[in-house]
């Protein structure tokens, strides 16, 4: 048989009359219908909790967002803050070239060509680093804006976007590597030294190896 809880003993009674706190109690308790109705919180949204996320879970939920949201310039930012590691750039040239003596030599020259061409990836989309010589009489000095504007129709500005078609089968010991480009508004053809142009894509494998070759050029 099934067990049931004894009622306590000794239990103080409860005084009804003091529960009913009516002013005039001859009346009786209103019926069920006659109660008004309860208005309930709109806010209180019914449905399953949602199970609660672990840490790995969100780490990678998180992950997602970063990713969603990275821009390849955010990292290039960084990295012209970072201290240059001379000591590894070094060993690097040591292996592009190599030879223990990276200086920028005819010879040298000659192996970072056949090196850039073996990695460049064409075509590539570049710019100027900084002004060309011709433009600095304007830029810097006292050449007039107007004469400056005419003059950049038909002369090569640091302004101006450039895709590389190919690269030339000799270098210069005072210019060092040569390409050949066209503009990419109106498609006229230049040749410049390949020390004066980076990548417009910082995200590019070519940005990298233009860069490398640029301070090594310049500095060596």
């Amino acid at each position: 048989m099934p067990k049931f809880n004894k009622p306590k003993l000794n239990q103080p009674k409860v005084n009804k009359s003091k529960l009913d706190d009516r002013p005039d109690r001859s009346k009786s308790l209103p019926s069920q219908s006659e109660l008004p109705p309860v208005q309930l919180d709109e806010t209180i949204v019914a449905g399953r909790r949602p199970k609660p996320v672990n840490d790995f879970q969100r780490l990678l939920e998180e992950l997602s967002e970063l990713r969603s949201g990275f821009d390849p310039e955010m990292l290039a930012h960084i990295e012209e803050n970072l201290p240059f590691n001379t000591k590894q750039f070094e060993t690097k040239m040591s292996k592009i070239l190599g030879s223990k003596n990276i200086d920028c030599t005819q010879k040298n020259s000659v192996k970072y060509l056949e090196y850039i061409k073996q990695n460049i990836q064409l075509p590539c989309h570049v710019t100027g680093i900084e002004e060309f010589e011709w433009e600095e009489e304007y830029t810097m000095g006292s050449g007039s804006k107007k004469e400056y504007a005419r003059l950049k129709k038909t002369q090569p500005s640091y302004t101006d976007s450039f895709i590389i078609n190919r690269l030339q089968d000799f270098v210069i010991q005072e210019e060092g590597i040569f390409v050949e480009l066209h503009r990419v508004g109106d498609r006229q053809k230049f040749m410049l030294p390949l020390f004066e142009l980076e990548s417009v894509d910082v995200s590019s494998p070519n940005n990298q190896l233009l860069d490398d070759y640029a301070v090594w050029f310049i500095n060596y």
